[in-house]
């Protein structure tokens, strides 16, 4: 990715310019999932309208944006394609863990004007060593002259073809967890194309490799030894919820234009036309009701976020956590909705909806590619157990 000319202004501005932007997104997203085309100038120009930092705070020079703004942003892009929504969840991550307890003025002096110029943040943190994703078999390792090696190869890698700046997390010496952030063309290393699930396709989630990767002392943090709640990991559930609710939303706009456009009725329709059938009707008018339900669910629990981050509640793990259930019932929602609207879409037609140029069935690979992430039955144990015991849902990183 090669920053341009950002377009500034207010969070009202920035999301503006990126309409269009959507508009043509939208148009290619069928075709490009279909052949299985990387959407490297989508990201590019939804990048240059200045959107990816909306989060950043006025006194950093950005617009100040609120988490309600993000995610409201996040389902806009991923009702254009959620491909692209998903790749740039790391991006927006890192920005909300700047934030958060694990950022502090000099990090931010760091890496916000990085953010304000355009570059694009994409991760490398699971691996396929050890027992579970969380597993660490990365190095950092000194070479002498205040520099770092980085060597090792991670498997999730989602956004990171499209990024100019890679997050790793890797083990010192000492054993601590750190976090390297590093240019995407640096020597040493490689990017994969090799993410074969059948949804979310072009989130451009391969591997990642690191061959004596040279790196400097200011792109390396620390990452906290204490596992405690924090906004910043609930914040990625929660996108991935907005990610869901912007599939959700596709679906009742393929499902209007194929009734309108393409539909025809069966030969024993009430309805002289698909639009007029009441069965067909009714499957349009469910798709919209679980929409609307998923997305007052998701922006409720991301107003619920916001005021934990604006009353200065970031440490407070009490408040976090009940924000976390919150976004865990969002999930249990929104996710399980949008799985019914994806499958409901081919109520509204014939066989002749499962044409492949059509694409319709993009919508449910992706959905359950996304609600695939984290187990759902935990989203409900999680919320069971604090509603009737009080139980705080486990610091995991993944509520």
């Amino acid at each position: 990715m090669t920053a341009t000319e950002l377009v500034g202004g207010t969070t009202v501005d920035r999301r503006n310019q990126l309409r269009p932007v959507l508009s043509d997104l939208g148009n290619e997203d069928a075709s490009y999932e279909r052949d299985r085309t990387l959407h490297h100038e989508s990201v590019r120009a939804i990048a240059d309208t200045g959107v990816l930092a909306l989060r950043v705070p006025v006194e950093y020079g950005g617009p100040g944006g609120s988490i309600v703004d993000v995610i409201e942003t996040v389902i806009d892009i991923a009702s254009s394609s959620s491909n692209v929504a998903q790749a740039l969840r790391a991006h927006f991550g890192f920005v909300e863990r700047l934030l958060g307890n694990r950022g502090d003025d000099a990090t931010r002096t760091r890496w916000f004007p990085e953010i304000l110029a355009g570059k694009v943040v994409g991760n490398a943190i699971t691996e396929t060593v050890g027992p579970s994703p969380a597993s660490l078999g990365t190095t950092l390792q000194s070479s002498g002259g205040g520099g770092y090696r980085l060597d090792g190869k991670k498997f999730y890698s989602t956004g990171t073809l499209y990024s100019d700046l890679i997050a790793v997390s890797a083990k010192r010496e000492d054993g601590r967890e750190v976090h390297a952030i590093i240019p995407a063309d640096r020597e040493g290393v490689g990017l994969h194309d090799d993410w074969d699930g059948f949804g979310q396709r072009l989130t451009a989630s391969g591997a990642t490799t690191f061959e004596s990767v040279l790196v400097y002392e200011d792109e390396i943090s620390l990452v906290p030894e204490e596992h405690r709640l924090a906004h910043s990991q609930t914040f990625l559930q929660l996108y991935l919820t907005a990610v869901a609710v912007g599939i959700a939303k596709g679906v009742l706009r393929d499902a209007i234009w194929y009734v309108r456009n393409k539909a025809r009725p069966a030969a024993h329709s009430l309805g002289r036309v698909a639009a007029e059938d009441p069965f067909v009707l009714q499957a349009v008018g469910e798709i919209a009701a679980w929409t609307s339900a998923a997305s007052a669910v998701t922006v409720d629990a991301a107003r619920t976020l916001d005021g934990v981050v604006d009353d200065g509640r970031i440490d407070d793990q009490t408040a976090i956590g009940a924000a976390a259930i919150e976004v865990a019932k969002a999930q249990l929602v929104a996710e399980r909705l949008t799985l019914d609207a994806a499958q409901r879409l081919f109520d509204t037609g014939g066989a002749s909806a499962t044409s492949r140029a059509l694409n319709l069935d993009r919508h449910w690979r992706n959905v359950r590619t996304v609600a695939s992430h984290n187990p759902l039955a935990y989203k409900a144990w999680a919320t069971g157990d604090y509603v009737v015991n009080g139980t705080l849902p486990p610091n995991s990183g993944y509520f």
